[in-house]
């Protein structure tokens, strides 16, 4: 009768070698899919990370559905890529459902004593968040220079160990960096074939949760909005298919005005800060150097919305200064005309309004240059 593989808890540390031996994948790399175990192993090394100009690991800052886990891609050198042999790592990260894989996160521990042989601490099974799977993000590489990284999104299945170790630092200082704006592509929304079907939200958001669990040393990830109900459960699983598509109509809009701007002459980029004391990395929609406007779009022409992208802009433009040329010019991006309630309330905040009108023309205070 043949042994049984023992099973990898989170927390526990183990070599490479015993990891194959229960999930598979290859010898070396930091992303090793397997097919046969239905696995797709991710292994960070903070001191490589850091030496090729990113870290891995837990923004300390929760959003509406919990804890991010962030996992830089494959590549050291030069931009990162989902295409042909350099991008099939990454490609396994996205298409991980597709393929009805789990993503598994290994952060690397320390060595055997008396040995090379590393070792590896297992952190538990994660999947790619369903609204926002990934960011593209301007780093440094060991030679000081800049290349577009890949940093997935992931967030827990199950049990998971959260350690305050594994945080990324935070920032020392504020920075804005303007930096080349990435164009939109179909894999960003999980709509052509390497990403067919829609990414689900972390299994622990939708179960019942009961009234006596005590908190556990390293409990399972849990959300502000965890409800006890499938009435609830529901709202939260269409909630975060309304901001799927509002993500992808925003990203559209902002792609659509960047093409417009840059047929004009325009150059464009956007604003990537790092604010002193967070672990976020925070992205503006889309700068226009020439005439030093910041523009936030936004997915729909709501009230809620609206209220939601000014605030973001208010907080966004006091890091938008290059070149002594003080805060931008504010003008929000729309989908559609807003309400004149709306028109009022900005122009309150001194931000103008540019939105795209039934025969797809821009319309705005920046839309007609």
């Amino acid at each position: 009768m043949a042994m049984s593989v023992e099973e990898i808890k989170p927390g526990d540390v183990r070599t490479r070698t015993e990891i194959r031996a229960v999930y598979g994948g290859s010898p070396q790399g930091g992303i090793c899919p397997s097919e046969d175990k239905h696995s797709v192993n991710l292994y960070s090394d903070p001191d490589v990370g850091e030496r090729a100009g990113y870290y891995d690991g837990w923004l300390a800052e929760e959003d509406e559905l919990g804890r991010i886990f962030e996992y830089t891609g494959a590549g050291k050198c030069g931009d990162q890529t989902f295409n042909g042999v350099a991008g099939s790592g990454n490609r396994s990260i996205l298409r991980h459902v597709e393929q009805e894989r789990v993503l598994r996160v290994f952060t690397q521990e320390g060595k055997l004593p008396g040995s090379d042989t590393k070792t590896h601490r297992y952190l538990g099974a994660f999947t790619l968040d369903g609204i926002q799977p990934y960011v593209w993000r301007r780093v440094h590489d060991e030679s000081g220079d800049e290349r577009n990284v890949i940093v997935f999104r992931l967030r827990a299945q199950g049990a998971i160990q959260h350690s305050t170790e594994d945080v990324i630092p935070a920032a020392e200082e504020t920075t804005a960096d303007l930096v080349p704006f990435r164009d939109v592509t179909a894999s960003m929304f999980q709509s052509d074939p390497a990403t067919s079907g829609a990414l689900p939200l972390p299994q622990q958001r939708v179960r019942k949760r009961s009234a006596s669990r005590k908190a556990a040393p390293n409990p399972e990830t849990s959300g502000t909005i965890v409800s006890a109900n499938a009435f609830s459960a529901q709202i939260s699983l269409r909630a975060a298919t309304a901001a799927s598509v509002a993500v992808r109509r925003k990203a559209e809009l902002t792609q659509a005005y960047k093409e417009k701007l840059d047929a004009a002459g325009h150059r464009t980029g956007v604003f990537q800060v790092k604010v002193k004391g967070l672990t976020s990395t925070l992205r503006t929609d889309l700068y226009d150097a020439t005439d030093h406007v910041l523009y936030e779009a936004t997915g729909s022409n709501s009230r809620a919305d609206v209220r939601m992208a000014l605030g973001r802009i208010l907080d966004y433009s006091r890091y938008a200064v290059v070149d002594g040329r003080g805060e931008p010019k504010r003008v929000i991006l729309l989908p559609s005309a807003p309400t004149p309630d709306m028109y009022t309330l900005l122009d309150r905040y001194e931000v103008g309004v540019v939105y795209r009108s039934d025969d797809g023309r821009f319309v705005g205070d920046m839309g007609s240059k």
